[in-house]
């Protein structure tokens, strides 16, 4: 039992990174390896690997110009009690991407410019929340600070009214019975334009730009999984839907049944992206998972034709098979993007049940609710 975890988290190393997207992508996903030795960290196939990510220094400096500061002033960490000074504390501990809302009210408590103090009391308004929402994406806590450069804080004061820097998790890419002392993530670093400022994602940012390879500075902790597994019987059939870095657990699932344990299950996977000849990621790994066992794939590139093509629209296409794998026994995995693709995904899902089962809707949503009670229909979203 390795003796690292969230409270203790392990350094370790990128010993291998690389883009899964090929020159003339939109796209900048990237493999990770991960080096483990020396940690004693276990995982299974389906777990999450926890990174507490550090600030780039740009985005710190731009943070401490901001509070008037310099970064040397000693503040105490509220998280453990450290004493620290604030440029540390910025970089590791704090979260100066999103404002908090004690700093947003703090700020209006102390604003003197009129106008200023208004704007704050509009979207602090209870009907605006969506206004409120929307101006928060789109600043970070320097450009705030700054421009309500009336308002001045003590530094530990400042360091008191930031949220912490919580730890972003990725499922794992990879089985540890097939790749021993290493874990593989995929990786999109998150790249935007608000209020007219680049902003970057803190951890992809960090992992795939800021970490030096072969620098064992990257603290991470494993987060089992409460569920997404692999089914008991290495012979059941199986369903995974897993566009973009949503295919991750999938090609972990695949290296442990099919190249570790050589199971004869049907295993079929619906895997989409922007482009097939940039963004058909891990193009290999199911080549030789189709030729080691039994695989087959659906790929939906939605870029590659006029009309958008994705995941759910080939699970419609071929629905009456889809429904007999379910009938067979089969396992449904579905992982990635919560927001608009698992709910495609869902009501694709429950039109092939009606459809090919000749159901009610009632008695579709009847069907699904008894795949999830059987653990037959597990998600990871995010």
């Amino acid at each position: 039992m390795s003796s690292y975890n969230k409270q203790n988290p392990f350094l370790a190393s990128i010993k291998e990174r690389y883009s899964l997207s090929k020159p003339g992508s939109k796209k900048k996903t990237q493999h990770l390896v991960l080096d483990l030795r020396g940690s004693g960290l276990t995982y299974e196939v389906g777990d999450s690997v926890g990174v507490f990510p550090r600030h780039d220094l740009e985005l710190v400096a731009k943070t401490l110009q901001a509070m008037k500061m310099t970064g040397q002033e000693l503040i105490q960490a509220k998280s453990d009690g450290e004493l620290m000074p604030l440029g540390r504390f910025l970089t590791e501990k704090a979260n100066i991407t999103d404002i908090s809302p004690k700093l947003l009210r703090e700020v209006f408590a102390r604003q003197s410019d009129v106008d200023k103090k208004h704007q704050l009391s509009l979207l602090l308004e209870e009907g605006n929340r969506e206004q409120l929402k929307s101006y928060l994406e789109r600043h970070e806590v320097w450009d705030f600070l700054a421009f309500h450069s009336e308002v001045e804080f003590a530094p530990q004061e400042i360091a008191d009214l930031l949220m912490p820097l919580l730890p972003r998790f990725y499922s794992i890419s990879s089985s540890q019975r097939y790749v021993g002392e290493e874990v593989h993530l995929t990786v999109a670093p998150l790249e935007y334009e608000s209020n007219g400022h680049k902003r970057r994602g803190v951890c992809t940012h960090y992992l795939c730009c800021l970490v030096e390879l072969h620098d064992p500075v990257v603290p991470i902790f494993i987060q089992p999984s409460h569920g997404f597994r692999l089914p008991a019987d290495l012979h059941t059939p199986m369903i995974m839907v897993g566009p973009g870095t949503g295919v991750a657990p999938f090609r972990a699932f695949l290296q442990e049944r099919i190249l570790h344990h050589q199971s004869k299950g049907k295993h079929w996977l619906f895997f989409g992206e922007w482009n097939r000849a940039h963004d058909f990621f891990y193009e290999e790994d199911w080549r030789i998972f189709e030729q080691c066992g039994n695989l087959r794939l659906n790929l939906a590139f939605s870029r590659d034709q006029d009309q958008k093509i994705y995941v759910q629209n080939h699970m419609l296409e071929q629905g009456e098979e889809f429904y007999q794998w379910l009938e067979e026994g089969a396992y449904l995995y579905v992982c990635g993007d919560a927001q608009r693709m698992a709910k495609d995904v869902e009501a694709a899902l429950h039109a092939i049940i009606q459809e090919y089962g000749s159901k009610e809707p009632h008695e579709a949503k009847e069907y699904i609710k008894r795949l999830r009670q059987q653990k037959r229909y597990l998600r990871d979203v995010y």
